[in-house]
């Protein structure tokens, strides 16, 4: 049985400068339509869209799921998307081609699954969001018990945290939900979260030593972690890798034994001379995926390969799927620095620095209405003002306790103090209490979290989830840092900076087959369907 815990938000970032935020929230009025609609949880309804795809409509996975909750077709692993359909009344197009219909049908879904369930038809509280954990698990659509934990655990941390970006803002709310440990893991990396392994028709069984092996390949799954893991293990997949690794945090998951052959690379003798890592997220979107606790964990896990095999640290031997003789992927994609993560193999591997953010509020942090724009935030001499969702951030954070406070006309002063540590994020919103002008320094009087003796109410915590993401811009961490438009995405709480240039089409992994049966990207979602579900 597992341990009953609360799980807290941290993640990772980058250099002590304010920086700039963006209005956050394309689809959030419509998230909280749906939500009110069909009498569902609204975190719980953005949390999946976030894991699925950032909250992109558009997208395609690499195992042909649609749109922003990677809706399936029926008899495959996940949302149904002709049930979806007829909860709504819609045909499928329409939800291929409308956010407002995919929202709406996820939220039908999830009411259907929660009033399916439940012992007497009725919906669970939608204030009461671990109740509605089973739901959770059955609307994703994978029934092996590992993954199904693996799944609704990361849900609640996502929403216990905090994430946002363009498309949809969420802070965190406090969630206690039972973590159940996952399987120990058994591989030859040591810093490895869990073995599942990827189903037999998908590799080949072999007895490699480290001197057969003379390459890394790095990947970009098109898709998100945990399905990725689900998918290797689908005997009808034709595909896998070795290590698959979170964006948000870094978490990796070893599917196969390094002495076993994967089918990764389209190519067999690099298939049979290699080691394949998956990476979360999206070629054409790597500032929201490729984030700083992602290439860390995954270039402290290629330096260990290469301590242990005939690898040699060098990009003729650490390659991108694109550059395998033959290669019809384009993945990692332009925005994969390589610069940087050939830095980190050979370094220390360290970030180089820590974000601080969180939100000015009247009263009440987690109340959205409340939210105050403009507040001075000030920390350690720097200063800046909240966004449009009250939210702001101070990014390359070193290691130390800091105070942060906030002044808005008509309020007393707050501030919150946490102490940061490695390479995290660290949530530290303020409420502030009406009170009249006062000068900026002047505190409030009732204290909450780590802050006792201020006016600040402290958000902060540390999950051991979420310790990824830099934003962009200037700066970086490791030997010589990511440079202009960072490594850092959008991970667990905003985050905003420059869109890296994306000069390549879509073209990621998880749809490769490296045992020369010639599966493409995109077979499962688009040859196998009616012509009226194939994309332009």
């Amino acid at each position: 049985m597992g341990s009953r815990m609360s799980i807290g938000g941290l993640v990772c970032g980058l250099a002590l400068v304010a920086t700039p935020t963006a209005q956050a929230g394309e689809y959030d009025a419509i998230f909280t339509d749906a939500a009110d609609e069909f009498g569902v949880p609204a975190p719980l309804l953005k949390a999946m869209a976030w894991e699925a795809s950032r909250g992109d409509p558009t997208v395609t996975t690499a195992w042909g799921g649609y749109g922003m909750f990677d809706f399936r077709e029926p008899g495959e692993e996940g949302p149904d998307i002709e049930r979806i359909a007829t909860l709504l009344d819609v045909s499928p197009d329409d939800l291929i081609d409308d956010p407002d219909l995919q929202i709406h049908g996820a939220a039908a879904l999830l009411a259907h699954y929660a009033g399916s369930w439940s012992d007497d038809g009725e919906l669970p509280d939608v204030d009461a969001l671990e109740d509605w954990s089973t739901a959770v698990s059955v609307f994703w659509g994978r029934e092996a018990p590992a993954l199904q934990n693996l799944y609704v655990g990361y849900i609640y941390e996502m929403i216990d945290g905090g994430f946002g970006n363009d498309r949809m803002l969420q802070v965190p709310v406090p969630v206690h939900y039972s973590i159940i440990p996952p399987p120990l893991a058994s591989g030859e990396y040591a810093g490895t979260y869990t073995f599942i392994s990827a189903h037999s028709s998908n590799y080949t069984a072999s007895s490699r030593s480290g001197g057969d092996i003379n390459y890394v390949i790095i990947h970009t799954i098109q898709g998100s972690y945990s399905s990725a893991i689900s998918w290797f293990q689908n005997s009808s997949a034709d595909v896998s890798a070795h290590y698959c690794i979170r964006s948000s945090d870094g978490q990796i998951t070893q599917m196969l034994s390094e002495s076993d052959i994967g089918w990764h690379a389209g190519n067999w003798t690099y298939n049979e001379e290699s080691i394949g890592i998956e990476h979360e997220g999206f070629v054409e979107e790597p500032e929201k995926y490729y984030t700083t606790s992602m290439y860390t964990e995954s270039a402290l896990l290629t330096a260990d390969i290469v301590s242990r095999t005939s690898v040699s640290a060098d990009r003729s031997h650490i390659i991108g799927h694109n550059e395998v003789p033959g290669a019809t992927h384009t993945d990692p994609g332009s925005g994969w620095d390589w610069d940087y993560y050939m830095g980190l193999v050979g370094g220390s591997g360290e970030s180089g620095g820590a974000r601080l953010l969180g939100v000015v509020a009247d009263g009440d942090i987690y109340d959205e209405d409340a939210r105050l724009v403009g507040a001075t935030v000030t920390v350690d001499g720097e200063s800046t003002t909240s966004d449009g969702d009250g939210m702001w951030i101070f990014s390359g954070i070193s290691a130390g306790t800091y105070t942060i406070t906030a002044s808005y006309p008509g309020f007393a002063d707050g501030s919150c103090t946490t102490t940061v540590s490695g390479s995290a994020d660290h949530w530290c919103s303020i409420a502030l209490e009406p009170g009249g002008d006062t000068e900026p320094g002047d505190s409030g009087t009732d204290g909450g979290g780590e802050d006792t003796d201020t006016g600040g109410v402290v958000d902060t915590g540390t999950p051991g989830t979420d310790t990824g993401g830099g934003p962009g811009g200037d700066g970086g961490g490791g030997p010589s840092g990511p440079g202009d438009g960072g490594p850092g995405g959008d991970t667990l709480g905003a985050q905003f900076g420059e869109r890296m240039p994306i000069t390549e089409t879509r073209s990621g992994c998880a749809s490769t087959n490296g045992s020369g049966a010639g599966f493409a990207f995109g077979l499962l979602g688009l040859l196998g369907l009616a012509a009226r579900r194939r994309r332009g």
